[in-house]
């Protein structure tokens, strides 16, 4: 019986004494738009690879404002399902999240979800999950509406280049 209880005592000591969890963490819930030229913003490299700078756009007509780009690769992994694996930053230029990035890698074909590996500016250690669909396609266009839900930890008073363990304070 003391077993039990010894368990259930170190299960509520972890949850209730970790911190840096999900719970202190911001969240980002926003919807951007990116344009796919492939005329323009890229460039095959390879047989089935592809160098991309799409831009990103702060809404879905022409006269949205660019923002930023996804600057990356894509690469052909199902022919059949015309699929590709996407592995690319999404670099904000413009607007609320001007200086940040999302580090982003995923199967890309007309609609499904994308992983938030990480992130830089605003969004460090950024993790979570892009819904996109295409909204708009034709000859030289294809437009994704791109949900973004992402937890991040802000570096707020972190200080750069401090060893593990240093608080900065003068001695």
């Amino acid at each position: 019986m003391a077993f039990y209880y010894a368990i259930a005592l170190l299960g509520m000591l972890a949850v209730f004494s970790s911190g840096g969890n999900a719970l202190d963490d911001n969240m980002l819930k926003t919807t951007v738009y990116i344009q796919q030229l492939p005329y323009q913003n890229q460039r095959g490299v390879a047989e089935g690879t592809a160098v991309i700078s799409w831009y990103i756009k702060d809404g879905p007509g022409a006269s949205a404002n660019t923002i930023g780009h996804a600057e990356g690769l894509v690469i052909l992994t199902d022919i059949a399902r015309s699929s590709w694996l996407i592995t690319t930053d999404l670099v904000f230029d413009g607007g609320s999240l001007a200086g940040s990035s999302l580090q982003v890698m995923g199967q890309h074909e007309s609609s499904g979800q994308w992983s938030i590996m990480g992130g830089t500016g605003q969004f460090t250690m950024a993790r979570g999950v892009i819904e996109y669909k295409t909204i708009q396609e034709d000859s030289s266009s294809r437009t994704f509406e791109v949900c973004i839900y992402a937890y991040y930890t802000p570096m707020n008073g972190w200080k750069a280049g401090l060893a593990l363990g240093d608080t900065g304070s003068k001695p």
